[in-house]
C-alpha cells in the first residue's frame, strides 16, 4: 500500500487550538492575580499594622499572609481584660498542698521514675522539685489550658491600638474599673504588648520549626504553653529533647522534665542553695511570691516519698 502523503491524524491536533485560545483569554486574569495575591486582600485590617512589624522582623510573608487570613484568628478582648484584673492573692495555693495534689506528684513520680533518674542525673536537680513544678503549672500535664496561644499573643500585641483597646476596657468588669485608673490600665496592657510581640515571633518560629499549626496550641491566659507552661522564648532558651528526636516538644514528659531542671541550671539552682535563693530563683519562673512558696513546700513533702518508692 502506498504511504499517505499527509501527517497521521492526532489528538493533539483536534484539543491544540482551543486550548491556546483558553490560556490567551485567561492570561490578563492570570496576570492579575500574581500582582495580586488574593489571600493578600483577605487580612482584616486590624492585623495589618501587626503584619508588617513581623514582616520587617524577618518573618516569612507568605507564612504571614496564610496565617492572618485563616477564619481561627480571632480577637479576645475578655481574655486580656481578665488578665489585668488577675490578682495572685485571690489564687488558691493551699490546694496544692493537699492529699490530692500531693498524690497526684507522687503518682507522677513513679510514673516517669526513668525520666527523673535521667534528668537528676544531667542536670544534678532534683526530682521532686520538678514534680512539684509540674504539679502546679499543669496539674502533672492533665491540664495545660484553653486558650488558643496565637490569638493571645495577637490581641496583646495589639491592644494598645485604639479600637482594640476600647473592646478590652469595655470587658473590664465595672467594680474593677474603680480600683484601676485609666493609667494603670494602659500600663498594664503595655507591659503585655511588648512581652507578647516577642512571644508571638518565638511561638510562630517554634511552630515553624516543628512543623506544627500554631493554631493547635493552647495555652494560659497569658500566652504559656506546655507541661511546664513555658513562655514560648523559653522553649527555644531552655527547651531540651530528652527523648532525643531532634525535637523539643513541651507537650511531652521526657522533653518536659529536662526543660524545666534546664531552666532552673541555667539560672543557677543548686539543691544546696539556701531558701531565700532558691525562692528567687522561682520567682524568674512565675513572679508570685505564694507560688514560689508553695512550690517549695510542695518539693519538700514530695521529697520525703522519693527515695522511697
Amino acid at each position: 500500500m502506498e504511504t499517505p502523503n499527509y501527517a497521521p491524524f492526532t489528538t493533539s491536533d483536534t484539543f491544540m487550538k482551543p486550548l491556546t485560545q483558553l490560556i490567551l483569554l485567561l492570561y490578563p486574569l492570570i496576570t492579575l492575580l500574581a500582582a495580586n495575591p488574593i489571600h493578600a486582600v483577605d487580612i482584616d485590617p486590624a492585623y495589618k499594622p501587626l503584619v508588617k512589624r513581623l514582616q520587617m522582623d524577618g518573618i516569612d510573608e507568605e507564612y504571614l499572609q496564610g496565617l492572618f487570613s485563616r477564619p481561627e484568628l480571632k480577637l479576645m478582648p475578655k481574655a486580656v481584660a481578665m488578665s489585668l484584673v488577675r490578682r495572685e492573692s485571690e489564687l488558691n495555693y493551699a490546694q496544692f498542698l493537699e492529699k490530692d495534689s500531693v498524690d497526684r506528684g507522687v503518682s507522677y513520680l513513679k510514673a516517669h521514675r526513668s525520666t527523673l533518674e535521667k534528668m537528676e542525673s544531667h542536670f544534678n536537680i532534683s526530682a521532686p522539685l520538678v514534680v512539684a513544678i509540674l504539679c502546679i503549672e499543669s496539674a502533672c500535664g492533665t491540664y495545660t489550658g484553653k486558650f488558643e496561644t496565637v490569638n493571645i499573643l495577637v490581641t496583646q500585641a495589639l491592644c494598645l491600638e485604639p479600637g482594640i483597646y476600647q473592646q478590652i476596657y469595655d470587658q473590664i468588669p465595672s467594680e474593677e474599673r474603680l480600683n484601676l485608673t485609666p493609667q494603670e490600665i494602659k500600663e498594664g496592657l503595655m507591659k503585655r504588648r511588648i512581652r507578647s510581640y516577642r512571644e508571638l515571633k518565638a511561638l510562630l518560629a517554634y511552630a515553624r520549626d516543628h512543623d506544627i499549626d500554631p493554631f493547635s496550641l493552647t495555652g494560659s491566659i497569658e500566652g504559656a504553653i506546655g507541661l511546664p507552661q513555658f513562655l514560648p522564648s523559653n522553649i527555644t532558651r531552655y527547651g531540651f529533647d530528652g527523648d532525643g528526636d531532634g525535637q523539643i516538644d513541651v507537650f511531652q514528659h521526657e522533653d518536659a522534665i529536662p526543660s524545666i531542671a534546664s531552666y532552673l541550671k541555667a539560672h543557677k539552682w543548686e539543691d544546696n542553695n539556701n531558701y531565700r535563693r532558691k525562692k528567687k530563683i522561682l520567682l524568674k519562673y512565675n513572679h508570685s511570691g505564694y507560688y514560689a512558696t508553695t512550690v517549695l513546700e510542695l518539693a519538700e513533702t514530695l521529697a520525703s516519698y522519693w527515695h522511697y518508692l
